[in-house]
């Protein structure tokens, strides 16, 4: 049943003119009576008496108004409700995000933008790096937050925040753990504890090794940071990973040094190009501020 031939039972059975439901619905008195000709055939039955140009409901009529009214009030409290969720809606930023951020500056961004715009909510998902992009494109976050090495994409926006670099993790007692810079080349006889490939830091730290010369012995891979410090605190092989987030999960047992040949690598905010919501232009023209402040 098409809802604007319902409004005009619901006003013509209230005025009993044609002129005047034509006057009140913006239209002309031949689409009332076209509007009400269609909701008679479409029901097969008569809705109006006529007689000498006066009208009244039948008893159909009758019938039918208090289901035409509550038809045409359940729609509108629909579209308040849908209007007032779309609101709340385009409040909330979903941002899918690499599980060490809170290692980064960026992290106390979004904390700092929270605190000045209370009205808006970002719902945080850690997810690994390997699967961020794909979230993003399939729709399933908005912004991501991850690193990016040698990456371009024309259909992404970034927005790059600090750079990061791997560092060697060793235990206390080995024998490199107070150097001020390694050459990666010495570490050829260890044993590798890295973090596997659905990080996206696998294949680099491959990179390095090979670089120096040789392929690196790798007996444990995972995703979890603190184990791999505890591994490397129990002197069971040593690790290469980024610089800050070592750092943060670092411990008197552990030794973290710099390493004398690198690969740079870029934490950025990223989003698709094109249309957003209010949330989430205000998050980026903030972070976009910040970089220009910052830098």
């Amino acid at each position: 049943m098409d809802l604007r031939k319902l409004k005009v039972f619901v006003n013509l059975s209230q005025t009993l003119n044609y002129t005047d439901t034509a006057e009140n619905l913006f239209t002309t008195q031949a689409n009332i009576s076209k509007q009400i000709l269609a909701m008679e055939k479409e029901l097969d039955t008569k809705l109006f008496k006529r007689a000498h140009r006066k009208i009244e409901l039948t008893q159909q009529g009758q019938l039918v108004l208090p289901y035409a009214k509550k038809i045409i009030h359940n729609y509108s409290d629909l579209m308040i409700e849908l209007k007032d969720f779309q609101a709340t809606e385009k409040l909330v930023i979903k941002m899918h995000t690499i599980p060490t951020m809170p290692s980064y500056q960026s992290f106390k961004l979004i904390t700092n933008f929270l605190e000045q715009h209370p009205e808006i909510h970002i719902q945080l998902k850690e997810e690994e790096s390997y699967n961020l992009i794909t979230s993003l494109k399939t729709g399933k976050c908005e912004i991501i937050f991850a690193r990016v090495f040698d990456f371009d994409d024309s259909s992404l926006e970034y927005l790059p925040m600090e750079d990061d670099t791997f560092v060697a993790v060793l235990p206390k007692n080995h024998q490199y753990a107070n150097q001020e810079s390694l050459d990666i080349s010495k570490l050829e006889k260890e044993r590798f504890l890295i973090l596997g490939p659905s990080t996206n830091l696998y294949r680099p730290v491959i990179e390095l090794c090979q670089k120096a010369g040789f392929e690196p012995e790798v007996t444990y891979k995972g995703t979890r940071v603190d184990l791999i410090m505890q591994m490397v605190q129990n002197n069971m092989g040593i690790s290469l990973m980024m610089a800050k987030t070592a750092r943060n999960f670092s411990n008197e047992q552990v030794s973290i040094v710099p390493l004398a040949t690198n690969i740079v690598n870029k934490l950025c905010f990223i989003r698709m190009k094109g249309q957003h919501s209010s949330a989430n232009n205000l998050f980026w023209q903030t972070v976009q501020n910040n970089v220009k402040i910052g830098g």
